[in-house]
């Protein structure tokens, strides 16, 4: 009786100890398997790391674009406001070349409606003298007067001065043709005298000859001529 209840206790011991060894045996599996993911995660891990060690590569390259764009940007903002600023200057300085410019066109106009009054003045005292004998084509005086000479010389000049206008487009073919008439007028006032050279020789680039004659030197001399 003794061995069997000896027995008894021994299989019931062992069976005790073969369920602590299957127990173990499934916690090395379970371990295993643990150690396997825990394997896996880390390998994944790692290439998660130099996946973003590769990202950071990528981030400062963009970041350094990023920043020389900012710089160019800013450089071409600067320009830009230079620009603006120099256009805004060669805006106004045009602004007050063309305002000068029309401020002389109308000097000169007031000046050439002057001489078209002193012309027209000229045309009747020369209408007067036509009709005296004494300032005839036979008058013994074949001088020319001075002023009749200088409106003439000034009236080329005008001339010149308005076809210069014509060709920039400032001023019309009938404003010219109309300082033209007020050339042949004064002209006109001079052809009397029998030394002025003929009207049908002189055009509109006579001024400066006209300046310089001889005759009208030996009739007028200066104080350098003396």
């Amino acid at each position: 009786m003794k061995f069997v209840a000896r027995d008894s206790e021994l299989e019931a011991s062992l069976k005790v100890k073969d369920g602590e060894l299957e127990l173990g045996r499934g916690v090395m599996a379970e371990n295993a398997d643990l150690q396997a993911k825990v394997a896996g995660l880390t390998a994944e891990l790692n290439a998660k790391a130099t996946e973003v060690e590769g990202l950071k590569g990528e981030l400062s390259v963009s970041i350094d674009k990023l920043a020389a764009t900012i710089s160019e940007s800013v450089s071409l903002e600067d320009a830009l406001h230079i620009s603006r600023s120099e256009l805004t200057e060669e805006k106004e300085a045009s602004g007050c070349e063309v305002a000068g410019l029309e401020g002389r066109v109308k000097e000169l106009e007031a000046e050439l409606a002057a001489l078209n009054g002193q012309l027209a003045s000229l045309r009747a005292e020369d209408a007067s003298r036509r009709s005296q004998p004494s300032m005839s084509r036979a008058s013994a005086n074949p001088v020319v007067p001075r002023h009749l000479y200088e409106l003439w010389v000034y009236a080329e000049a005008w001339l010149d001065v308005y076809k210069a206008f014509h060709a920039e487009g400032w001023a019309t073919k009938v404003e010219v043709q109309a300082v033209h008439t007020e050339v042949s007028a004064s002209r006109e006032a001079c052809r009397y005298d029998p030394l002025t050279p003929d009207g049908d020789d002189i055009n509109s680039d006579d001024a400066n000859r006209l300046a310089s004659d001889l005759w009208y030197k030996d009739a007028y001399p200066t104080e350098d001529d003396v």
